[in-house]
């Protein structure tokens, strides 16, 4: 497509736009266009469908009726009306998108929408969408007003790896102005949806009167804020690659926690860049602004014995023995002693998973099989001699040598035979229980629950 987003019809054809296809996407096993009816839509599907025979993969239409309006399924019947007479296939979906209390429609309509066509869309294929300038221009000063940073405000990317295929957005570079132009030269009908002229929504709002102003009194202002999105682009890739980099040196243990002495040789910004990007790929929610400050100081500044614990939207962040802990709020039954039955037990919901595995240095696979063998924890008083070392030891003094976190002491499992200690999981076998060396007996290994 061209690169300046002119405003009348001739920055449109169905050459230009398989141009873009084959030079700047990747190639997918199908097209599916994103088929509301609306007017960018139609004109998409129709400039695509005019060189259908020159694409390099088969083409359909997937449209989405959210249930929100009562003429949804008349909506429905013109975009099967539309597809016929251009001799398309066209997939019909219907979500549940109404909002819950407190809940955007549109971002709850956004949701639902794109998760079904990720389901039916098929691996290997590419979703286009008719997202435009404007969109584009919309979009940056909504993440401005959010108070977003390099990624919120690099906008909408042209394409993205996206539901075992790709989304893209090939008409990004053009003009709104442009596509109403090329949809009444080619006398296209469409459906108006009247919720697009409802300004209680930020994006209406912005488009029907903040955006016109904008253009009255710099009428490049599209152009120069999608221009603006571009380089936002460019500066986030660079950040994520160095912010990979560094969080390759920081991270421990897989991945599952942060060295904080090397996330304290950082520099401020770049040990929140770190940390932001550790949270998302733990699958966290995204801590808020302050609160990732806060988190950064306390695990960089504050006195090495305290006890740090960062709680938000079911995630906590703990520090133990110079790293970072990453935990799930995870509601779970007061711990009970269970009799040992087969390979595995699934515990009390929320403690995770107890197995046995053969292996040398475990439990003497007599002592096991003669003795009531059961799972339980902590209790007071409770002494093992590590297997291998000279004399007992508490069962904190345990902790504290196999380095358990305090915040799993109480529920760590523990297995007795005959009510003695006969193995704390994960950490040692107690003797007498211990198979003879060079023999194999039974290790215990507890999974658990949540993100640890």
């Amino acid at each position: 497509m061209s690169s300046h987003a002119e405003s009348g019809s001739r920055a449109l054809s169905s050459d230009l736009l398989l141009e873009a296809l084959a030079s700047e996407f990747p190639r997918p096993v199908r097209y599916w266009v994103g088929f509301s009816g609306g007017l960018d839509s139609t004109v998409l599907l129709h400039l695509l469908a005019q060189a259908q025979a020159r694409l390099a993969a088969p083409l359909g239409a997937i449209h989405v009726d959210h249930g929100l309006h009562p003429d949804s399924a008349a909506w429905r019947s013109h975009c099967g009306c539309v597809c016929e007479d251009l001799g398309l296939s066209l997939v019909s979906l219907k979500v549940d998108a109404v909002a819950g209390r407190g809940e955007s429609p549109e971002a709850v309509a956004r949701v639902a929408r794109y998760a079904a066509i990720a389901e039916r869309m098929g691996s290997g294929a590419m979703l286009l969408t008719a997202h435009h300038l404007d969109d584009q221009a919309e979009t940056l000063l909504l993440q401005l007003l959010r108070g977003a940073g390099v990624d919120g405000l690099a906008a909408m990317p042209r394409w993205r790896p996206w539901a075992d295929g790709w989304h893209a957005r090939p008409l990004l570079d053009v003009r709104r102005a442009a596509i109403r132009d090329w949809a009444l030269a080619n006398a296209l009908t469409w459906i108006d949806d009247p919720s697009n002229a409802q300004l209680h929504a930020d994006r209406n709002f912005l488009r029907h009167r903040i955006m016109p102003a904008l253009s009255r009194r710099w009428p490049g202002a599209r152009e120069a804020i999608a221009r603006s999105a571009g380089h936002c682009a460019d500066a986030a890739y660079a950040v994520r690659e160095r912010t990979a980099s560094d969080l390759a040196v920081v991270e421990t243990a897989g991945g599952e926690r942060l060295r904080i002495d090397a996330l304290a040789l950082l520099d401020s910004s770049r040990r929140h860049l770190v940390l932001r990007e550790w949270l998302s790929r733990r699958g966290a929610a995204p801590l808020p602004g302050r609160r990732l400050d806060e988190a950064v100081r306390q695990l960089t500044d504050a006195n090495v014995d305290r006890d740090l614990r960062v709680a938000w939207a079911g995630c906590e962040l703990r520090r133990f023995r110079g790293e970072a802990w990453l935990l799930r709020e995870t509601a779970h039954a007061a711990p009970t002693r269970h009799d040992w039955v087969g390979e595995e037990i699934r515990l009390e919901p929320g403690l995770g998973t107890i197995r046995r595995v053969s292996r040398p240095g475990g439990i003497d696979v007599g002592r096991w099989a003669n003795g009531r063998v059961q799972v339980g924890y902590r209790r007071d008083g409770l002494r093992c001699q590590p297997a291998g070392r000279s004399g007992g030891r508490s069962f904190k003094k345990i902790a504290q040598d196999f380095a358990i976190p305090p915040w799993q002491r109480e529920i760590h499992p523990i297995v007795y035979i005959d009510d003695r200690p006969a193995a704390i999981a994960n950490c040692c076998v107690c003797e007498p229980f211990a198979a003879a060396e060079g023999t194999d007996g039974w290790w215990i290994e507890w999974t658990p629950d949540g993100v640890r």
